[in-house]
């Protein structure tokens, strides 16, 4: 029976062992290439610290770690070690295993490393081999023993995925030559073995030859000439040869198959060189099955065949012993173990059990560090784990990625308390960097399946497989196994990212107010393929729509689109100026259904990597959906996906995204994509889960195989979407003029709402509670139908009709509003929607909640009003005319007034909010208007409105009452010097200065993408500072622009005046302005 050593809170050697603690001095880590007896002399155990040979203890594994999980592979498993003549043996295996079993010989290759870590420790009862006297029986002369030796290239992995990789290809003509220099003393057959793989449109051939004789001949179908097609077929081969002189200097790989992209492949080659008793050497022999040895003079036996219970012979009793796996050697020849390394084994003594596990390598500690504080200060339980730490308490030493996920169940079986886990770093299928590119900094978890491009896959979930008997993972339905935890990973490159990334986190954390577009759902999807994406969307929005009415959907359905065509190829720039409005506008969810790639969402291009780079700073990030082939691919050494760009973005892009890394179904996604809907708001114990939670459940409620299995979650595991913890009740809706309850709202009712803050856990009124609401009433939903571009039309609900909307405060937990119903509503009866969210000035606490009234039908009595709304407006903050400006944007702020207020309704044709730029198409405002002091009756909007000509320009707001008068406001405004950039005004400060100058600048292209050149130079024209900017979409007043004088210390200038030089250039009509002044330091 094995016996191992188990190692919690307190260590424990044996069971006959006192307790103690390990510290970083009681193991040393050594390395190996192959298998075989290696051995530690008196004198090196010495040096190391240990007393004698006695105490000293073997630890490690043959190979990689098994998958499956159970307890005994959280302890350290002790090697049986034999003192010989003052030094220490032990058998030892090398990384890759070869060995006989019943199906035959048996190749085992590490997927993770070319060599091999065990452990030396202190014990005060280490395990000794056993020791057997040999026995008389018989020998058999005829008993055959084979040395077994392996071949293996890794230079090729055809999808770049998968854990399989190959040899460089071997095309038509071609040969892979593998040089053997093997020898046998005996005329029995050497046995071979090994697998091929072979890609070829038609039948095609692999040969085996040595010299010119053919030994052996597979063949091979074809494969299908299809995008997601298997991509190789693989066929084993085993055959028996006899060399001519007992000796086999080479072996030959050749391929014979048609087409120009046809090739085969070596996986691996096992040459096995036979022995029989009477020629054993030193060495490892292992027979096909158990068998009696004839000892060799002079060499100690040892049965190795049960790696962690070898038996050793006393050959001074006998000669033969009965085995099936042997090493044979001598003392004085033996390897010594010379170089070792202290290792650190802390992490088997946690000081607490977390909630969040945060894993990095020693690169990105510091932003590791830097998020477990911030993660602590919140009040969640975080510890952070250093990689190679992991790998020297967990794995011996090596970087196996077993090793982490036995890290990881450690930790959660020690407490139960582990939520979630976060991975810092990039990890690739290049496990040993054969390729280069970007590094694999932690490990990712490759499938076995690597030539089919439906179900090969990488993932994280595996660390999340941390119960007893876990963690095998077989690729198939019948495989499928729960998730325990959350897991999401930052896949970062260098220091850079991962603080950025950590940042995005602590700014979205720590400034919860959103605005209230910001927390609207939005649905993209694409048109193609009979509307089945249009037509997912829409389910997941009558689920939201029934469940979870207090988040407003926004409905961007590609085919809503006009659409240009060019060629072949068509384009929307109307759905990407949606989409790229709405993320800057800010959204909550951003959930993708369609096609898409590493770089690019739809085929009309509406999401291109390359539109990053025009976008600007965006203050509410979104959690980004993507179910779609590719998006999410993050696990390549050289494509650097859409997601990964997006996550990355430095003050844009996404806070997290759940995402697809390899090709999938649709119905697949349309699985996954609906679990996700149905998790992501859902409370357990009156509280939002955090992201590692929904995705945990996400994907145990659909199951499927390796289907769904590369949908990964790119983001902090612990971090929870912006939303209200406190629910808004509402407590009275009041007809005011009839004053009772309204139980319906009706065309021409005025009406009081009255709402308290509680919190939904304990219903406890929150009367601390102060701050400002937004109130939004819908109608009820309207059909609608999308253009029928590439498919059919396609009907859809959208709440498309704006009853009301408006803010107030909310005074001690206590929030009043008053609306008035516009004649625009449909008079039928139905269920509308009503919002409510609201947040705290003081604690950023928020709030929401939501009814479903009845709306329709309308008061008998319309209230007498024959006067328009009052319309004042300002531009660019000035009240009145004359209007002249050098901008061809401008910003228009209106205050509108009305006893009856403004309709926004938009139901009654050409009674919409407007507000039109010459003869240019009116541009409709309901949504921007709000109505504001907790009343209907006044209110606002304000726009930046561009396109404004050079000369006279004509601005017309057109606005209309709830009850059908019309008011109309013109403004003339003049525009001088816009056909190029200009600097309006500039200022430097502090000037004089002693160690640093601030510019700001104002120009007249706001909303565009400007370069900027700052410039210093000595009165001498010697270049002192110089540095430029791309500032996106810029605003008017361009801030936050410094030149620190001990900036760069070989230039630090001297007290004296200097000369600045700003230049400012636009991107879209390529014009630029400069001006330039004196600087005095002193």
């Amino acid at each position: 029976m094995r016996r191992k050593v188990t190692v919690w809170v307190l260590s424990l050697f044996l069971s006959l062992c006192a307790e103690r603690t390990f510290s970083q001095s009681d193991f040393f880590q050594f390395k190996i290439q192959a298998q075989g007896v290696y051995k530690i002399t008196n004198e090196e155990a010495k040096k190391l610290g240990f007393s004698t040979l006695s105490e000293i203890s073997i630890f490690g594994y043959p190979g990689m770690l098994p998958q499956k999980l159970d307890s005994e592979q959280l302890e350290l498993q002790e090697i049986p070690a034999q003192e010989i003549e003052g030094s220490l043996y032990f058998f030892l295996s090398g990384p890759n295993n070869i060995t006989f079993s019943e199906n035959g010989i048996q190749y085992s290759h590490h997927l993770f490393t070319d060599s091999l870590n065990f452990l030396v420790g202190k014990n005060q009862n280490p395990r000794r081999i056993l020791k057997l006297q040999a026995s008389t029986i018989p020998t058999d002369p005829d008993q055959i023993w084979y040395q077994l030796t392996a071949y293996k290239e890794e230079k090729t992995n055809i999808l770049n995925s998968g854990r399989n990789w190959f040899s460089a290809p071997i095309r038509q003509g071609q040969s892979l030559n593998i040089n053997l220099r093997l020898n046998s003393e005996t005329f029995t057959p050497w046995i071979f073995h090994g697998k091929l793989m072979a890609q070829s449109s038609s039948a095609s051939t692999m040969s085996v030859l040595s010299g010119n004789d053919l030994l052996e001949e597979i063949p091979f179908s074809s494969i299908p000439n299809s995008t997601y097609g298997i991509k190789g077929r693989e066929a084993y081969f085993d055959f028996e040869f006899n060399p001519s002189s007992n000796s086999l200097p080479q072996v030959r790989f050749t391929f014979q198959g048609t087409g120009t992209e046809s090739a085969g492949f070596l996986d691996y080659f096992v040459v096995g060189v036979p022995y029989s008793n009477p020629n054993l050497r030193e060495g490892i022999v292992e027979g096909k099955t158990r068998g009696v040895l004839s000892f060799p003079s002079g060499l100690y036996v040892w049965e190795v065949s049960d790696f962690f219970n070898p038996l050793a012979f006393d050959t001074s009793f006998g000669s033969n012993a009965l085995g099936k796996k042997w090493a044979l050697f001598s003392p004085e020849r033996t390897t010594e173990i010379k170089e070792f390394k202290a290792i650190n084994m802390n992490l088997r003594e946690p000081e607490a059990s977390p909630e969040l596990l945060i894993i990095t390598p020693s690169l990105l500690r510091s932003s590791a560090t830097k998020l477990s504080n911030h993660k602590q200060s919140m009040g969640v339980k975080t510890a952070v784990a250093n990689l190679d730490e992991i790998y020297q308490s967990f794995g011996y030493g090596n970087p196996d990625l077993t090793a982490i996920r036995n890290y990881i169940a450690y930790t959660y079986q020690s407490g139960k308390t582990l939520k979630n886990v976060l991975i810092l770093g990039k990890g690739t299928f290049d496990y040993k960097a054969k390729l280069g590119g970007r590094p694999n900094l932690v490990p990712i978890y490759s499938s076995r399946e690597s030539l089919n491009p439906l179900t090969t896959f990488s993932s994280d979930d595996y660390f999340g497989l941390i119960d007893w008997n876990q963690g095998f993972w077989e690729e198939s339905r019948e495989g499928d196994e729960l998730l325990q935890i959350g897991v999401g990973r930052l896949p970062a490159i260098n220091f850079a990212e991962a603080n950025e990334m950590v940042e995005k986190i602590i700014r979205y954390e720590t400034n919860p107010i959103r605005s209230p577009k910001s927390a609207a759902v939005t649905l993209l999807a694409d048109d193609a393929d009979n509307n089945i994406h249009a037509r997912d969307a829409e389910a997941h929005a009558s689920y939201l729509t029934e469940n979870h009415p207090e988040f407003h959907l926004k409905k961007l359905y590609l085919d809503r689109f006009e659409q240009e065509s060019s060629g072949t190829t068509q384009r929307s720039p109307q759905a990407k100026d949606a989409l790229k409005s709405t993320v800057d506008e800010g959204t909550l969810i951003l959930n993708y259904i369609g096609h898409g790639n590493e770089t690019t969402l739809t085929a009309e291009e509406i999401f291109k990597v390359s539109d990053l780079a025009d976008w600007g700073k965006q203050k509410d990030l979104a959690l980004w959906v993507t179910a779609t082939c590719e998006f999410g691919r993050h696990d390549s050494p050289f494509i650097r996906s859409a997601a990964e760009e997006l996550l990355f973005a430095i003050n844009k892009g996404a806070v997290a995204l759940l995402t697809t890394g390899r090709p999938v179904f649709s119905s697949v996604n349309f699985a996954l994509n609906e679990a996700f809907i149905e998790a992501v708001f859902q409370k357990k114990e009156g509280q939002f889960q955090s992201l590692g939670a929904i995705f945990k459940d996400t994907k145990n409620r659909s199951l499927n195989g390796s289907l769904n299995r590369n949908f990964s979650l790119l983001g902090d595991p612990s971090l929870k979407l912006a939303l209200p913890e406190l629910e808004v009740k509402i407590s009275s809706i009041e007809d005011v003029r009839k004053e009772i309850q309204a139980d319906t709202l009706k065309a021409f009712q005025e009406v009081r709402l009255t709402a308290e803050i509680i919190d939904p856990l304990t219903q406890a009124f929150q009367a601390g509670f102060n701050g400002d609401f937004q109130l939004e009433i819908r109608d009820k939903p309207v059909k609608l139908e999308t253009l029928g571009d590439e498919s059919n039309p396609f009907q859809f609900e959208e709440e498309a009709v704006l009853i009301f909307k408006g803010q107030g405060t909310v005074e001690s937990g206590i929030l009043e509003a008053s609306f008035f119903i516009p004649e625009g509503i449909n008079p039928e009866f139905g269920r509308g929607n009503l919002r409510i969210r609201a947040w705290d000035t003081q604690s950023g606490l928020q709030a929401m909640g939501s009814i479903k009234p009845i709306i329709g039908g309308e008061e008998s009595a319309k209230p007498q009003d024959n006067i328009g709304p009052e319309i004042n407006a300002k531009l660019n903050g000035q009240n009145s005319g004359p209007f002249i400006f050098s901008s061809p944007a401008l910003e228009i702020e209106a205050d509108l007034f009305d006893e009856n207020g403004i309709n926004v309704s938009g139901f009654i044709g050409g009674q919409d909010l407007t507000i039109q730029v010459n003869n240019q198409s009116p541009i409709v405002l309901n949504e921007a208007f709000l109505a504001k002091n907790n009343s209907f009756r006044s209110g606002t909007f304000k726009i930046v409105v561009t396109g404004l000509e050079e000369g006279q320009n004509t601005l017309t707001i057109i606005a209309w009452d709830n009850v059908g008068n019309q008011s109309t406001s013109t403004i003339t405004v003049e525009i001088r010097g816009s056909n190029s950039i200009q600097i309006i005004r500039h200022k430097v400060f502090p000037n004089p200065a002693t160690t640093e100058s601030n510019f700001e600048i104002k120009h007249n292209r706001p909303g565009e993408n400007l370069n900027l050149l700052i410039e210093v130079y000595s009165i001498a024209g010697q270049i002192l500072f110089s540095e430029s900017f791309r500032l996106l979409q810029a605003e008017e007043n361009i801030r936050d622009l410094s030149w620190i004088f001990l900036q760069n210390q070989t230039k630090y200038p001297a007290k004296g005046t200097y000369i600045y030089k700003l230049e400012l250039y636009s991107e879209s009509d390529l014009t630029m302005d400069s001006v330039s002044g004196k600087i005095v330091i002193r």
